[in-house]
């Protein structure tokens, strides 16, 4: 399952949509080796025989549905006004009868939206079910809550939900202001903390996935602030993490890792970060390959040393932080596998590229499928897995 945003050029024409993205497997280009043909579906773990045998089972039911093509299903959810940024709620409640699949959107009217997309998410996994749960009862409409207009008074694109306390998100604007946004018991949210002091653009907020009271800003002039949101006169800790506009940040979501910040800035620089030493505020890492604005990063759910970027120059590139240098295999595979003399100009991390992707915006992990990536674009969405994700992956 995702959920995008449209940018279309009528407000009244914009969605959410929901996908439902089945029966994925190999490009009907890809001949499959012996070496590789357990992993032929994307998903298919293939550890062991029995593994194996039911992963062959399954390829011969899905080759079935739809002649082997891959299926698409999706809902619409009208949306006024254009999808600035979009966030899915880790804490998803399911239990005593109810469940719930929120989503917080920012929208180019100024307003933060979080809609409740979990009657259209049983729609499309389990329709007869639902049918007959609607046809006795209407649903509920899907947008829950809406900013009010005595908060952002324009509009924004930092947006983030907290993975330590439930449903609670914080939104930051292009004038500056932060906002901390807690839920109440009537299923609504009310806003405990802001700051309206900042002069340059939030352009990304990200929280802490292991304490439940800090988050970081990305902002427009290269500057990153540490939170505390139980006092936000001021911020705790900043740095100027480059020259140019800092568009994008993402916090490592594993608990061993948890100190490491990458943040993607306008000049195509990528730098990771270690907030435990940040005297003189050197990254640890520059990861220098895109040659234009950086859109998106995100470190692998499953690796914490693995990075997907994306930039304006058309790429997805996919990194490995641990890896150095090994000259002497190098030189042995260098011929067989590259076709040429050298790989010095070659980042040692990068692992992979995509390529052809017209002004993407977005890269994310799948939280369930290791090595499967996801991107969005212009054109529309790729999904796929590289053909070395099992080495990302270890």
């Amino acid at each position: 399952m995702a959920v995008c945003g449209t940018q279309a050029e009528a407000a009244a024409a914009n969605q959410l949509v929901l996908l439902h993205v089945g029966n994925l497997g190999r490009t009907k280009h890809d001949q499959p080796s012996d070496a590789d043909s357990e992993v032929s579906f994307i998903g298919d773990p293939g550890e062991s025989e029995e593994g194996s045998q039911k992963g062959d089972d399954a390829e011969d039911d899905v080759e079935e549905l739809n002649n082997g093509e891959p299926t698409v299903y999706h809902r619409g959810i009208p949306h006024h006004g254009v999808v600035n940024r979009l966030r899915c709620d880790p804490a998803a409640t399911v239990g005593g009868g109810s469940s719930s699949a929120l989503v917080a959107v920012w929208s180019d009217t100024g307003r933060v939206q979080v809609f409740d997309l979990d009657s259209d998410r049983r729609a499309l996994t389990d329709f007869a079910n639902w049918s007959k749960e609607r046809a006795r009862r209407a649903g509920p409409a899907s947008l829950r809550f809406s900013t009010p207009s005595s908060t952002h008074q324009v509009e924004g694109f930092g947006l983030g939900w907290s993975a330590v306390r439930a449903h609670v998100f914080a939104s930051g604007d292009v004038a500056g202001a932060l906002y901390v946004w807690h839920p109440t018991e009537d299923g609504r949210w009310q806003n405990v903390a802001s700051n309206m002091t900042g002069m340059n653009s939030i352009e990304e907020v990200q929280w802490s996935p292991t304490q439940a009271e800090v988050l970081i800003t990305a902002r427009a002039g290269g500057d990153v602030e540490v939170w505390d949101v139980r006092d936000l006169r001021g911020s705790q800790l900043h740095w100027q993490a480059d020259p140019t506009d800092i568009n994008v940040a993402d916090w490592n979501p594993a608990r061993q890792a948890s100190h490491l910040l990458v943040t993607g800035a306008d000049s195509g620089a990528v730098a990771i970060w270690d907030l435990r030493r940040l005297t003189p505020a050197d990254p640890i890492q520059r990861l220098s390959w895109h040659k234009k604005s950086i859109t998106s990063v995100e470190f692998s759910h499953h690796n914490e040393s693995v990075l997907a970027v994306t930039s304006d120059d058309g790429q997805c590139t996919l990194w490995d932080l641990s890896l150095e240098r090994d000259l002497s295999e190098e030189q042995g595979a260098i011929g067989d596998c590259f076709g040429r003399k050298d790989l010095t100009d070659i980042p040692d991390q990068l692992m992979f590229q995509h390529q052809g992707l017209i002004h993407p915006k977005e890269v994310h992990w799948h939280s369930q499928i290791p090595g499967m990536v996801i991107t969005t674009d212009y054109e529309g969405l790729h999904l796929f897995k590289p053909m070395n994700w099992r080495s990302l992956m270890k």
